[in-house]
């Protein structure tokens, strides 16, 4: 770990972190780790027990995840199961074999990512206004199989979209907490602006 050089960029869904640390990584040469694409590897490595909240996700059904809960519930089981899912995160980057590298996801909550700064420069965390969150949501051609699953599609995307709502607000208020920096995107910048922004944090130009 005190060879690496981490670059993070957390934040709520639908805010452009893919995005933009693949753009990041592209051009310094750095390694990409997204949390999103090991998430269902590390779904295979839980117990009930140890990972109460990525077990009750890994059963769930799309049904079951936004219709027949509340929103309270669902933002919490959501959080806690990136907080348990942080354990995995951290291990992966810490086998890799690279001096530089950017990970991008949910996971990244900003108390997790703290105690792993080096320099509080080398985070970021994206935060999507509700209505830019919701708009590109809505751009998501994967979006309509899920939700046509569940029993009332228009309800279960307006409990979806409130609790991601909910979750951005959650990671801006503590990443303020922390005094760690925050983008906020609400579709005024163009992805190349936001993209000049976050390499300015990171000292990058």
């Amino acid at each position: 770990m005190e060879n690496k050089i981490i670059y993070w960029i957390g934040g709520s869904a639908c805010a452009g972190k893919s995005t933009l640390a693949n753009m990041i990584a592209d051009k310094y040469k750095m390694d990409l780790y997204s949390c999103d694409e090991h998430f269902y590897e590390h779904l295979s490595n839980i117990s009930a027990i140890n990972y109460p909240a990525m077990y009750k996700v890994s059963k769930m059904n799309a049904n079951e995840a936004f219709y027949l809960r509340d929103i309270e519930e669902q933002l919490r089981v959501y959080t806690q199961s990136f907080i348990e899912d942080f354990q995995f995160v951290m291990n992966d980057i810490l086998n890799t074999h690279t001096s530089s590298i950017v990970v991008e996801g949910n996971q990244l909550l900003p108390s997790l990512v703290f105690p792993y700064l080096r320099k509080k420069q080398n985070a970021v965390w994206i935060i999507p206004t509700e209505s830019f969150q919701k708009n590109h949501y809505k751009k998501r051609e994967w979006l309509k199989d899920i939700l046509e699953s569940t029993d009332d599609p228009t309800v279960s995307f307006d409990n979806w979209m409130k609790r991601d709502a909910l979750f951005a607000k959650y990671i801006y208020h503590e990443a303020k907490k922390l005094k760690l920096q925050t983008l906020l995107v609400d579709g005024s910048n163009n992805i190349d602006e936001n993209f000049n922004y976050i390499e300015r944090i990171f000292g990058l130009k």
